[in-house]
């Protein structure tokens, strides 16, 4: 197989080093964390793979920047072909192909109150990771939350990675 090649944030290999650099991660503007924590790396790692084009698996229903995303993007020279598409579409071809998904999407993690998204992050929080056996969209309400039913019930709708986002409603 192809090697992969990693890139991480510049110069800081540690929490304390991301830090001291750009100050505190958990207080950061979102947009400045994304740039120094995944653009900038990724445009380093492009640069050095020395790629013409890119090809991504954003959608425009994934954040309130990407309202408006085109398919083409000439400017960076990237093609977006699921902007389209929306998390219905996405679930649905993978279970009609049988596309393996990330295995955290086979987890529910139930709460007694809701926990601020900034926190979910964190180790020890107060609720109960439950296997589900498959993945959460495939489940029933009952298999999803519970009997008692949990008042909250978070899982990971990222189809990309599971270290950089956290779990949500399943809205």
């Amino acid at each position: 197989g192809k090697p992969a090649l990693w890139k991480a944030v510049a110069d800081v290999s540690t929490r304390e080093e991301f830090n001291a650099k750009y100050g505190d991660c958990e207080e950061m503007d979102t947009a400045d964390f994304d740039f120094v924590s995944k653009v900038e790396p990724f445009q380093r790692a492009l640069a050095e793979c020395n790629k013409d084009i890119l090809i991504t698996g954003r959608r425009m229903d994934q954040a309130a920047q990407r309202i408006s995303l085109d398919l083409w993007e000439d400017g960076k020279r990237t093609l977006n072909p699921l902007a389209g598409w929306s998390w219905s579409d996405i679930i649905a071809y993978a279970d009609a192909k049988g596309v393996p998904v990330n295995e955290g999407h086979n987890f529910a993690y139930r709460a007694q109150a809701p926990i601020e998204a900034t926190k979910r992050h964190l180790p020890n929080l107060p609720w109960e990771k439950v296997p589900l056996g498959k993945p959460f969209w495939q489940c029933t309400e009952k298999e999803l939350k519970g009997d008692p039913a949990a008042p909250i019930t978070y899982v990971f709708k990222s189809f990309g990675d599971v270290h950089t986002t956290v779990p949500v409603e399943p809205h």
